[in-house]
């Protein structure tokens, strides 16, 4: 595997290690704030990014590559209400979608094409997830403030399918 292409996945596996962090951070400002929907929803989350970490690791190890996790620090943040919550979501999922662009570009640009396949899944991911969330958000918006209906929607969320996340080419779902 070609070194600037190791890097970026090396950087890859570290960010998601801290969106993992930072997920659980979110979980307990929703707590706090009264959200016990939210609060599963982002544990869920967090778990979903400990099996893109899983993903990820599968991909270097099936490439002959190893990776290495950094040291890794994310600041915890206060958060007036549910609404700044997501938001701030939806700028870390921005922040994936948009990584994950430029790690597809340099991979195609060195003529990795199954490392530019490899990130076709989480490009379809973030851009599901960050619409969701835009939904939430409107939904919220929208609730003359009783957002009582919608915290116990998202305390439904299910667990993410295991297999289906951590195989580097099984289809998303």
């Amino acid at each position: 595997m070609k070194p600037e292409i190791l890097k970026d996945l090396q950087q890859y596996i570290d960010e998601h290690l801290k969106m993992q962090l930072i997920c659980f951070n979110l979980s307990e400002a929703c707590d706090k704030l009264g959200y016990p929907g939210f609060k599963h929803f982002f544990q869920v989350q967090s778990q979903d990014e400990m099996l893109h970490q899983r993903r990820i690791m599968n991909y270097l190890m099936d490439r002959d590559a190893t990776y290495k996790m950094s040291g890794i620090k994310v600041e915890t943040k206060t958060f007036k209400n549910i609404i700044e919550i997501l938001n701030e979501y939806v700028a870390l999922r921005s922040y994936f979608a948009k990584i994950s662009d430029d790690f597809s570009a340099n991979a195609l640009k060195v003529n990795d094409f199954q490392t530019a396949k490899f990130y076709e899944w989480f490009i379809i991911d973030f851009f599901e997830e960050i619409s969701e969330t835009n939904d939430l958000i409107a939904w919220l918006e929208m609730s003359n403030g009783n957002h009582y209906d919608i915290d116990k929607r998202v305390a439904k969320r299910t667990e993410p399918d295991t297999e289906a996340v951590i195989d580097p080419f099984a289809p998303h779902k």
